[in-house]
C-alpha cells in the first residue's frame, strides 16, 4: 500500500485518499524522475491542490520518491469527483531554473552547489570530494541542471543523480550484488529493443576560432551503416578534459541506448536504476548482466507492476 502526502507553500501537509490508480517513473537524470495520480477528490476543495508544492510517497512505511507539483486537474463526471496530480523529482527545480552566464579561474564543488543547488532546498546525500575546474564557464541559458551535470560529469567524472527522498549524490556508482531474475521471478512481458535513432557516428569539437578541432567516431556503429554526425563549438579556454567529455562521452552515452531490454513484473519495485540485473530465464537468447537505466512502477486496474529497462552494465550513464 502507498501514502500520498502532500505538502503546501505554506508548510500545511495533508494525505491524499487512497488512490485510484498511479505511476512513479525513476532514472538517471535523463529523463528526470516523475510522479502521476490519480484519486477521488472531494468537490469544492480544488484550491487544497492547487496550494500543493511537493509530494512524497511512501510504500510500506519507506519513502520510495520525493517531487515537485507541476500540474492538478479535477474532473467532475456523473461518477463524481477526481483529482490527477503530476509532477517531478527534485532534478525538476535545477531544470527549471536559469543560470547567470559565469567565468571562473578555479570552480570548486563548494562554490557550485552553494550558486546552482543549495539554494532550492537540496542536500548532497553524502559527503564527497571532487577535484576543481580550472576555467570553468557556464553559458548564458544554461539550466542550474547543466551547470551542475558539466561540472560533475566533465570534470568530476561522476554522474549526478537523486535519491528517493530528494537528496542529491556526487560519489561514484557503488555496485552491490546483481538482482537475479531467473524462472522464479513474475515476469509478465519480455522485449528487446534495437535503436538507431539517436546513436551518434561521430563527434567534431572545434573551438569557435575554428583553429583546432577533434573528432571522434562510433567505428562499430559506421559499419553498420550508422551515419548522424554532431559538431559542438567550444569557447578556446575549455580545457582538455571537457573536450574530451564532449566528444567520446557524448559517442559513448549515445551508444548505451542502441540496445535495450525490457521487462515488465508482476510486483512493485523489483530493481531501482544503477542496479545490477542478472538474467537467466529459459528461452532467453539474451541472458546476462545488465543495468537498470529506467525503472517504472504502476498500479492500475491490473494490478501493480514494474516495467524495468535494462542496457548495458559498462555502458556510460
Amino acid at each position: 500500500m502507498t501514502e500520498w502526502t502532500m505538502t503546501c507553500y505554506d508548510g500545511r501537509t495533508f494525505a491524499l485518499p487512497t488512490p485510484l490508480a498511479w505511476r512513479l517513473d525513476y532514472g538517471l537524470g535523463d529523463p528526470c524522475d516523475g510522479f502521476w495520480v490519480k484519486t477521488l477528490w472531494t468537490a469544492g476543495e480544488e484550491d487544497r491542490l492547487a496550494d500543493g508544492v511537493r509530494m512524497t510517497v511512501r510504500h510500506q512505511g519507506e519513502v520510495v520518491f520525493t517531487g515537485v507539483v507541476d500540474e492538478c486537474l479535477c474532473q467532475w463526471t456523473h461518477r463524481g469527483c477526481t483529482a490527477e496530480i503530476s509532477g517531478r523529482g527534485l532534478q525538476g527545480l535545477l531544470l527549471d531554473n536559469q543560470a547567470e552566464a559565469a567565468d571562473y579561474g578555479l570552480a570548486t564543488l563548494e562554490e557550485i552547489l552553494r550558486r546552482y543547488v543549495t539554494p532550492f532546498g537540496i542536500d548532497l546525500a553524502l559527503p564527497v570530494s571532487l577535484p576543481g575546474a580550472a576555467g570553468f564557464s557556464v553559458s548564458s541559458g544554461s539550466s542550474c541542471w547543466k551547470v551542475l551535470y558539466q561540472f560533475a560529469r566533465y570534470h568530476g567524472g561522476v554522474t549526478p543523480r537523486f535519491d528517493r527522498r530528494g537528496n542529491l549524490h556526487l560519489e561514484p556508482w557503488q555496485d552491490g550484488p546483481p538482482v537475479v531474475l531467473d524462472e522464479t521471478a513474475p515476469v509478465t512481458r519480455t522485449a528487446l529493443r534495437e535503436t538507431r535513432y539517436g546513436v551518434l557516428s561521430q563527434v567534431t569539437v572545434k573551438d569557435l576560432s575554428g583553429w583546432s578541432s577533434q573528432t571522434e567516431v562510433n567505428q562499430d556503429f559506421l559499419d553498420r551503416g550508422g551515419c548522424a554526425r554532431r559538431v559542438i563549438c567550444l569557447p578556446r579556454k575549455v580545457g582538455h578534459q571537457a573536450r574530451r567529455y564532449q566528444a567520446r562521452f557524448q559517442l559513448d552515452r549515445s551508444a548505451a541506448r542502441m540496445r535495450q531490454v525490457e521487462l515488465t513484473l508482476a510486483l512493485p519495485f523489483a530493481a531501482w536504476p544503477g542496479d545490477l540485473v542478472q538474467l537467466t530465464r529459459a528461452g532467453w537468447s539474451r541472458n546476462g548482466l545488465y543495468r537498470v537505466q529506467e525503472c517504472s512502477v504502476e498500479m492500475s486496474e491490473r494490478g501493480i507492476q514494474t516495467i524495468l529497462v535494462l542496457g548495458d552494465p559498462d555502458a556510460v550513464l
